[in-house]
């Protein structure tokens, strides 16, 4: 990957981290039926909940990223940040460039390995791409073709009596004799 979509991509996962959504109150909104869903669950589950629903707001309505190339930065800058630490003041620190590009690498490996033993297609992720999909009638991926054709073999006969009507009822009620209800069989109609 070229060091300048790295950097382009490092200054977006930036942008996540200092977007306040404390004041949006939209995501606010939405935040408390999260918050009242993951109540009984530990606090850690409420804090992935959490992390997922500002990557899901700020994907959907600022800009979208990829949540897993955005953890495995993150996950890298925190490590550089404790191997930084660790060091003594004189020596170099790998650069926030050189992190990112890592952690680029890292998400392939894993989107290599998760695609090869998942069984999940890729579907189109914006209405736009399924628009476009379907305006140069290019297949959806994903999306299972069904046959234009009704099942193949004879129908089974009909067990059970058919319900009587509202107005059948009040016959049946009205005469001493039970309505006897016959179901036509195949060979009246045939």
């Amino acid at each position: 990957m070229e060091t300048s979509s790295v950097q382009q991509q490092e200054q977006l996962f930036q942008k996540f981290e200092s977007y306040d959504f404390e004041t949006d109150a939209n995501f606010q909104a939405g935040l408390k039926s999260i918050i009242g869903n993951n109540q009984d669950k530990s606090a850690q589950e409420q804090k992935d909940a959490v992390e997922k629903a500002k990557y899901f707001y700020y994907s959907r309505f600022v800009q979208n990223f990829d949540y897993n190339q955005y953890r495995a930065w993150r996950q890298l800058k925190a490590a550089t940040s404790t191997a930084q630490d660790g060091q003594q003041e004189g020596s170099l620190a790998p650069s926030s460039t050189t992190a990112a590009a890592i952690a680029n690498e890292t998400v392939a490996k894993e989107s290599q390995s998760s695609s090869t033993t998942a069984a999940d297609p890729t579907y189109p992720k914006s209405f736009q791409e399924i628009c476009e999909l379907i305006a140069s009638g290019k297949p959806i991926p994903g999306i299972r073709q069904i046959p234009n054709n009704l099942a193949e073999g004879t129908p089974s006969e009909a067990k059970l009596a058919p319900k009587l009507k509202p107005w059948e009822k009040k016959k049946a009620a009205n005469s001493e004799e039970p309505v006897v209800e016959s179901t036509p069989s195949a060979e009246a109609t045939a």
